[in-house]
């Protein structure tokens, strides 16, 4: 069994666990890092339960001990070494005199270990299946709201140079109800959500369920309340020593999802994206440089 089949257990068996094996298990699918270099009890601590519960979540899970749970972690973790992993853990090893240069390492070790962990191998085939999706849909409605407003509002802004079938889901001005008016089951509706979630996310991702509508959320954690819904679940971990959860990888899901649009694209987007740009200077919207 490798990490990703832990996982999908977890998933599948996170509703029937007490709630003190569910904040373990919740732990374990945010921070797999963590289970592979800490020990049972630093684990613990970190998730906020005792030592026996990791151990009972293990044996739940029909492993023999918790040791021999951790050793797939360390197994994933010891395949998964990357270029920026690498660089990140080069700079934190270089000179650190400066209290504000080690936090910027800090930084940068996380947000590498976050794209990796979001646009690595394993998650190519999710990232495939939601393109499909947005390629099949009648029309796109993209929702990110509060942190996580900039990766919708650049999804939206950049297929709108190509695409004539995006509507972003803002809010603005109390339009969220009017603005998912007319969503039905030939549309999908892209929904960008971390913790804590917020309550007009999951009313959307109910009401566009309810209209037939395919659910794309991008999230922190397979075990997010904006999954169960989703016909496709895109995992963006947003650890971060900063004060937020990070949006960075929110916004390379983003961008990946726009380019993977555009690349796969007929001619006629190459065309829009020329009267997109004649649009611009027509209005001057950009500096000339000389």
């Amino acid at each position: 069994m490798d990490k990703q089949q832990i996982e999908k257990l977890i998933e599948t068996e996170f509703d029937s666990l007490p709630r003190v094996l569910q904040q373990a298990a919740k732990f374990v699918i945010s921070n797999p890092t963590e289970v592979a270099l800490d020990s049972m009890r630093g684990v613990a601590r970190k998730a906020g339960v005792q030592p026996a519960a990791m151990l009972r979540l293990a044996r739940h899970l029909r492993f023999d001990n918790y040791e021999v749970f951790r050793e797939h972690f360390r197994s994933w973790l010891a395949d998964r070494d990357s270029p920026l992993t690498d660089r990140a853990k080069a700079l934190r090893q270089g000179p650190h005199g400066d209290a504000n240069a080690e936090l910027v390492s800090l930084w940068l070790d996380a947000e590498s270990h976050n794209l990796v962990q979001t646009l690595g191998a394993e998650r190519h085939p999710s990232i495939a299946e939601a393109l499909l999706l947005l390629q099949q849909a009648g029309r796109i409605y993209v929702m990110g709201l509060r942190s996580l407003f900039s990766a919708a509002f650049y999804f939206n802004y950049t297929c709108s140079m190509f695409m004539d079938n995006v509507t972003m889901v803002t809010s603005i001005g109390g339009t969220f109800a009017d603005e998912l008016r007319r969503i039905g089951e030939q549309d999908v509706l892209l929904v960008f959500s971390y913790h804590p979630y917020t309550q007009d996310s999951l009313k959307a991702i109910a009401f566009a369920t309810g209209r037939g509508a395919k659910i794309i959320t991008v999230t922190d954690s397979p075990l997010a309340p904006t999954a169960p819904a989703a016909s496709c679940v895109l995992l963006a971990p947003n650890t971060t020593p900063s004060l937020l959860p990070s949006v960075l990888p929110a916004l390379a899901v983003s961008q990946t999802l726009a380019a993977l649009l555009i690349a796969n694209s007929a001619d006629t987007s190459m065309q829009e994206i020329a009267n997109s740009e004649a649009q611009l200077r027509h209005f001057n919207v950009y500096v000339k440089e000389r």
